[in-house]
């Protein structure tokens, strides 16, 4: 039973959210389709929402059944043949920055597992399951240490809010880091996500839903510290914003909350009470 569910780009725009929710009798999952790294659209639509749509599709015809691998595959496929059908498979094998790319938290009520591609946050009962990429903590504290920097030398909040030159200083890090997607060979640095690139089985992470768990939320990393409802996560982010709308202090980020905007990211959020 779904009790909630939410949705919200950043802009305030529900057309411009790259993060998507699924939902039918077998699968729930968050999509949370990655910020575009160049201004290339597929249909007029970004990376992020193209990729939330090939992976929806994916769900609604997939065997309840199947397991983490044959999804991650099937997923995988259908991207892959997306960019066959736009004759860019060359280019995205060659540019990973050009990549339709996603993260990925799905519950399968049929075998009664939690999957988790990337970087998507689980809340089973009271247990957090979450895997942040290295790499964006790294260009987090980056980003905050050039922010510092700014501060120190006379610049006020609002002022990085309308252009923040730390998010300028890592974006040449933000395309190169695609170079680590799906390849365990980048090391530390290394992480997994649905880009039509096989996904390494290390990258595929399976939680069986333990019999006493009643309740499980999922959300995409939009919430900087994620609850059990809507409303306490919703509390918790505003509140962080309003203390830190450059996401430099305590919930380092990659990105804050530009000028004009809600948030300093899409997020979306759906909570589920299992009925056995």
């Amino acid at each position: 039973m779904v009790e909630e569910q939410f949705m919200q780009s950043k802009t305030g725009r529900l057309e411009d959210c790259e993060d998507a929710l699924f939902t039918n009798d077998h699968f729930i999952a968050v999509i949370d389709g990655a910020t575009s790294k160049t201004t290339r659209t597929w249909n007029g639509k970004t990376g992020g929402q193209a990729a939330g749509e090939l992976i929806s599709q994916v769900l609604s015809e997939m065997p309840p059944e199947s397991t983490a691998r044959q999804a991650a595959d099937a997923m995988t496929s259908k991207v892959s043949d997306f960019y066959k059908q736009c004759n860019v498979l060359e280019m995205v094998k060659q540019d990973p920055r050009q990549r339709i790319t996603a993260s990925l938290a799905v519950i399968n009520l049929y075998r009664q597992e939690v999957w988790l591609i990337g970087d998507c946050q689980c809340l089973m009962g009271n247990r957090l399951l979450f895997h942040p990429k290295k790499v964006d903590e790294v260009l987090a504290l980056v980003r905050a240490l050039v922010l510092e920097l700014e501060i120190l030398k006379g610049a006020t909040t609002e002022q990085l809010c309308h252009n923040d030159c730390g998010r300028t200083f890592i974006t040449p890090l933000l395309e190169a880091q695609t170079l680590f997607q799906n390849n365990p060979a980048a090391g530390d640095y290394w992480y997994p996500a649905i880009d039509g690139f096989t996904i390494p089985d290390e990258g595929i992470i399976i939680h069986p839903i333990p019999d006493e768990v009643t309740t499980i939320v999922l959300a995409s990393d939009g919430y900087p510290v994620l609850q059990e409802t809507r409303e306490e996560s919703e509390r918790i982010l505003q509140e962080i914003l309003l203390r830190d709308p450059l996401l430099r202090g305590a919930h380092k980020s990659t990105k804050g909350k530009m000028k004009g905007n809600v948030s300093h990211d899409d997020r979306a959020f759906i909570r589920v009470r299992l009925v056995r």
